[in-house]
């Protein structure tokens, strides 16, 4: 699968694993994730791509602006982050 700007990942291994992250930036066959808490979005972890697995595209304005490369902030981005956990348990 080919990852872009925006999507949602679930982390598969490492001391994260299970944790949500929005991808910022791809970088060959590495990804560069934030989820604004640990991993803010000024110093994303770059992760490889085979140690994660696509979970969503949604459309919100946060994640249009990371899509538009628009800076946003890391509280914007955990209140999407947990918008998105929230629907994905109901």
């Amino acid at each position: 699968m080919r990852f872009e700007k925006a999507q949602i990942v679930r982390s598969l291994s490492g001391h994260d694993s299970g944790e949500l992250f929005c991808v910022m930036d791809t970088d060959g066959e590495r990804l560069l994730l934030a989820d604004g808490k640990r991993r803010r979005v000024n110093s994303p972890k770059r992760k490889n791509i085979k140690h994660v697995t696509f979970v969503g595209s949604w459309e919100h304005p946060t994640l249009e602006k990371v899509r538009a490369g628009q800076p946003i902030g890391d509280k914007e981005l955990r209140v999407v982050l947990a918008q998105l956990r929230d629907k994905m348990e109901v």
